[in-house]
């Protein structure tokens, strides 16, 4: 497959994704941050370049990489990818513009990708140079998964060919869903939440809870996630095992009564993310296929033949 043979790459491509000497730094610009968006007979680009956060160069093109190209038609530079920090696609043939970086011997495969349903390059314009932070603060506070162009590409070929990335919704982060071509849906807060715990991406955040007509939060101070697969009668059994290490950070008379609020509250999150992705969209983005097929089940089965016949539950262990 084309993505597996340019991922077996990516060592070598990073390489040579050095500059040869000083005078190859003063003849380049080094792009920052790129958005994409493909058009009725073309593709536009608007990148911004380290070291000039306020001007956006943009161009045009029948690919992505001659669209770059045109936009070095406005610069005394060369543009060099090599330190891209995001790249911003519309969802239209996002698997072959993520390729085409790759294919590219200036890209950085662990650039974060987000997909924008519209004006992706126009996103680029607006976020003043703050993305790539915009990302990682989403990430650290448990609302998205970030993910790289790696990341992307390699659950592209998983067998639903899906994969999660963050999309921008009412100038927010949160997770979507998308195949090589298109963006198949887009997920609320508290679904991309539920993703990031069903994923074990949850550490350092506090999280608010509400009982007894009192709120205060609870710190996670650490989290790990176990999913396992048994055989159920003529069911497959799912079992999303998350240990919780935190405390509140109130008063609190009951802490027991926290504890099962909070495991309500992560139990809700997953079912709710899993009953939109795996259920509504039949997207595999946490390993449970690989999970299901480890533990020797449905070895016949195909991914989308499996799903009607899965149960869900949740055990929640926390501890001080």
């Amino acid at each position: 497959m084309k993505i597996k043979k340019i991922l077996y790459l990516i060592p070598l491509l990073i390489m040579l994704s050095g500059c040869s000497s000083s005078s190859d730094v003063r003849n380049k610009a080094f792009i920052k941050e790129l958005g994409a968006d493909f058009g009725a007979s073309e593709l536009s680009v608007s990148l911004r370049t380290f070291g000039n956060d306020k001007d956006v160069v943009s161009g045009k093109g029948q690919t992505l990489l001659s669209a770059i190209g045109d936009c070095e038609n406005t610069q005394s530079k060369n543009l060099f990818s090599g330190h891209l920090e995001v790249f911003a696609s519309s969802p239209a043939n996002i698997g072959n513009n993520l390729l085409a970086l790759l294919s590219n011997n200036r890209i950085s495969p662990s650039c974060y990708v987000l997909c924008v349903a519209e004006n992706a390059a126009d996103y680029i314009d607006s976020n003043g140079g703050r993305l790539s932070e915009l990302i990682r603060s989403n990430g650290r506070n448990g609302v998205i998964m970030p993910q790289t162009i790696s990341d992307v590409l390699n659950d592209l070929l998983e067998g639903d060919e899906k994969a999660a990335v963050p999309t921008n919704k009412n100038d927010t982060l949160t997770m979507a869903v998308i195949t090589p071509n298109e963006l198949i849906g887009t997920l609320s807060e508290d679904e991309s939440r539920g993703l990031c715990w069903l994923c074990g991406n949850v550490n350092d955040i506090y999280m608010p809870i509400e009982y007894d007509n009192s709120r205060s939060d609870f710190y996670i101070r650490k989290s790990s996630t176990v999913i396992k697969a048994e055989k159920s009668e003529d069911k497959i059994k799912i079992t999303t095992e998350i240990k919780i290490n935190g405390n509140s950070e109130g008063n609190t008379s009951n802490p027991e009564k926290e504890k099962t609020v909070v495991s309500k509250a992560v139990s809700s999150l997953c079912s709710r993310t899993i009953a939109k992705t795996v259920i509504g969209m039949k997207a595999d983005l946490f390993g449970l296929e690989k999970t299901i097929r480890s533990a020797g089940l449905c070895k016949n089965m195909e991914w989308e033949e499996i799903i009607p016949i899965l149960e869900f539950s949740y055990k929640i262990k926390i501890s001080q």
